[in-house]
Order: structure tokens, then sequence, then C-alpha cells
């Protein structure tokens, strides 16, 4: 692809009067961290909308300091946080957080260390069971990645040197019940293979990246690709190389089925390191004098994209941020330099997913994990606003014997039958049952707990059923 020419700044606000956005315009901070790289190294997501266009709930993890991470919350759209500590492993600490949801649950990875060496673990932060146990290699088990797919199958990667050497470890798990055969998936004993990342493409395929470097050859580096389709996995290829310029930190877009193949990774062909976009929109970023590493993409639809960077052009180190709009003449339709608009501290390690954008910040302990809400397109926000004003409500909640639920709105005929699922607190689906639009039904014979309420096109509700 071809370099992008360098966009003026003043377009930023350009952006943000012809895009309207929900959120404030400004930032939020989700809690404080005592390590500068809260929202860095593993490649898997630090920040996920529980839906992928109608959610005002977000879910976020982070390291808080070397030997714990945070799991973090808004119902709000990222205007409001709640932050806690994260029980995530057997082993009293936890490092490098991933997090994907499934049916409004969140599911956290991370690596636990004892005697030495690290394995990893699964934890939904809202079950008081056990963290489950993902790994059991004879080496140190670290960096891990997941993402779930519509059928609930947890797929998680993660780097390992059980053969002597690092290369890239996959297991599915389906939570508190089963975890399939640990497979070594790139099987590469010549070198290392590192900083995987996993997302969903084309309806249900798996798809994984990672970095390679074979000192056995002169040209070494090279970014590798491989997908899983129909239960097989595909040969390899290399999405960049093998080359003798330094490819690192491969990091895929947060996808879930709607698009095809989108990444980013450091490139230095420049003689430095430089952002570089696969595909995504066909997103760039901006040549930069300085270093940019850590790139990051995220794409909605077909014609909206996201792209941010670490950088220290301007001798400090900054997040650039890059937007696309394919109904705009121009395509590419703002930049941003966070530093200039979010505050006068180094910043570090950007995660997105979607239109929602996390990242450390701060000069000294403790650091602050920042958030940022960008804004949808015009189409998309105008779906959200018919979206929030369909609603499915469930009174009394909390209750005992018996509760009402009622949908109103978003669906068109007034007595259309619909599907209501009902979701415990672990994720399993324990009742389905019609409704009518615009009427309403009863809910009786549950036990005792939490649960969710799913109706497809509406927001989840979660209730509590009391003794």
């Amino acid at each position: 692809m071809d370099k992008l020419n360098v966009f003026f700044f003043g377009m930023v606000f350009f952006f943000l009067k012809a895009v309207p956005c929900d959120a404030q315009e400004g930032f939020s901070v989700i809690g404080t961290t005592y390590v500068n790289y809260a929202t860095a190294y593993s490649n898997g997501y630090k920040i996920v909308p529980v839906s992928q266009l109608s959610e005002d709930t977000l879910y976020a993890v982070y390291s808080y300091n070397e030997d714990t991470c945070y799991f973090a919350y808004s119902y709000n759209r990222g205007k409001t946080w709640e932050s806690q500590p994260l029980f995530a492993t057997l082993f009293g600490n936890a490092h490098y957080p991933s997090l994907d949801v499934y049916n409004s649950l969140p599911y956290v990875v991370s690596e636990g260390d004892s005697g030495g060496k690290g394995e990893i673990f699964l934890k939904c932060p809202f079950d008081y069971c056990c963290p489950q146990r993902i790994s059991h290699t004879p080496g140190h088990s670290t960096l891990p990645a997941i993402i779930i797919d519509d059928s609930r199958n947890m797929h998680i990667v993660w780097q390992d040197d059980t053969p002597g050497n690092w290369e890239i470890y996959y297991c599915c798990a389906y939570y508190d019940t089963a975890v399939s055969d640990t497979i070594n998936l790139s099987n590469f004993s010549n070198g290392s293979d590192m900083y995987p990342s996993i997302s969903i493409y084309n309806g249900n395929e798996v798809h994984v990246i990672w970095e390679r470097y074979d000192p056995t050859i002169d040209c070494p580096y090279s970014i590798v690709h491989k997908y899983l389709s129909d239960g097989t996995w595909s040969e390899e290829e290399f999405l960049a190389g093998p080359t003798g310029i330094p490819l690192h930190y491969p990091s895929l877009d947060f996808s879930h089925g709607e698009d095809s193949l989108s990444a980013a990774w450091e490139d230095s062909s420049s003689g430095k390191s430089d952002a570089y976009f696969y595909k995504g929109n066909e997103g760039e970023g901006w040549p930069t004098t300085g270093d940019s590493k850590h790139p990051v993409v995220s794409t909605v639809g077909k014609t909206w994209s996201y792209v941010y960077w670490e950088d220290n052009s301007d001798g400090y180190n900054d997040i650039y941020g890059h937007f696309y709009y394919s109904m705009t003449p121009e395509g590419w339709c703002g930049s941003r330099k966070f530093r200039d608009v979010f505050g006068d501290e180094d910043m570090h390690h950007p995660s997105v997913a979607n239109c929602y954008v996390v990242w450390t910040q701060g000069n000294s302990a403790p650091y602050k994990v920042m958030f940022r809400n960008e804004g949808y397109p015009i189409g998309v926000e105008e779906r959200n606003r018919k979206l929030q004003n369909a609603k499915l409500e469930v009174y009394p909640n909390p209750f005992t014997q018996t509760a009402v639920i009622r949908v109103q709105g978003l669906v068109v005929s007034e007595r259309q039958k619909i599907s209501l699922q009902i979701y415990d607190l672990s994720g399993r689906l324990v009742r389905t049952f019609s409704l009518t639009t615009n009427h309403s039904s009863l809910i009786t014979d549950l036990s005792s707990g939490i649960y969710f309420l799913k109706v497809k096109g509406y927001k989840p509700v979660k209730v509590v059923k009391l003794r």
C-alpha cells in the first residue's frame, strides 16, 4: 500500500462536527495503575462492548501492578466506570489480561505464575468459582488472547516455550466445563514465534497472527497467519515477509465475523518503526519523524475504520489516531494527537474495539487507565437511537415468585411473536419461550439467582430471583 499523505489536524474538528457521538466531548478515567504498561503486551482486547453496535455496557481489563489485574465496567457508554481487583488465577497473581464477551458476560484470560513459570487461566469476573486452568505445559505460558464465537466456544492463544523456543499454542474452552487438547499452532523449531493475536472474520472463521523471527535465514522477520474453518486449520501464510526488516507486535481487528481480515503491526522499512495497517477499509496511518509502535485497528462494517499507535515524534510518548469514513469524498476524515486533546502527559499502548479506545497515561506512578468513545458514523448512530427507544422491561426486579416481562418498540408488527432467552450467570441457556410484542408475559419457576434476559434487537436485562 502507498503511504498516506499527511492530513492537517484541523480536519479533526470537521470530523467531530460531521459525525455526532453520544459520548462526552472528552474522556474518562477507568482507574489507576502502578505500571505504565497497564494496557499493553497481550495482543488481545483490553476493552469490549457488550454488543457490537447497540450497547451502553462496556467491560475493560488492565494490569494494576506487577502481580494484579483489574476488571472495570461502565453502564453508560464509558462516562463513568467502576473498577475492582480480579481473582483471575489460582496462583494469587495475574499478568497481561485479555477479554471478550458472550451473551452479556465478560470472560478474561491471564497469566498466573508459580514455581518460576506461567500458566494460562480463564475467569468470568461475575462468577465466584475458581479460575479455570487452560494450559498444562511444562514450559512458560504467557501473553494470552481470547475470542468467543456464537456457540460459546472460547478460542485462546498464547506464547509458550515448552519445546525450548517460543511457539504459539491454542486451545478451545467451554467455560467451567471442558478444555480441548492443546495444539502447538506454529510448530516451528528454528526460531521464535511471539505475540499472538486472535479474532473472528467471515462469519465464524477463527484467525490467528503472530510475529516470527527465524535466525537461520537471511530474511528472518515475518508476520504469520493461520485460520480455523469448519474444524480444520489452514496452512501457514505470510501477511508480511520473510524480510530482513524487523516486523513486530501484530494485532488483529476486533471484528466478530462482520469483516474480512484486518490487522496492524510495526514495520521498520524506513529505518525506524512505522505503524503499518493491513486492509480494514485499506486503512493506514500517516508518516511521522519518530518511532511509531504498538499499532491497533478497528473496523465497523465496510465504511468506517479507526487506527491508533504510540509515537514519540515530538520528543515525548504520545498516541496518534486516524479515522476513515468512506461516505466522505476524501475517505480519511480526521487525525488526532491525543496529547493535544487529552492531557500533557506521556501516553502508551492503545487498545481499541469498535469506536472505544483505552490507553495508559502519566509521567510517573500512579498512572491512569484512560477511555475515549470516538463515536460511530452517522448511520450507525441513527441505528443506536432507534435501539435505545426499544425497551425490554421486567418488573418487579428483583422478584420473588413472579415477574412481568414486556417488550416494546423496534418490532413492526403489534403482535409479532419473538423469542426470549434466559441465561444464568455462567452464560448457560436455561429457558427459551415466545413473547408477543407490546404485550406482557410472566416468568415464574426459576431458581434463586442472577439471570440475563435477551431478545434479539434489544438490550439484555439483568434480573434477580430472590428466595
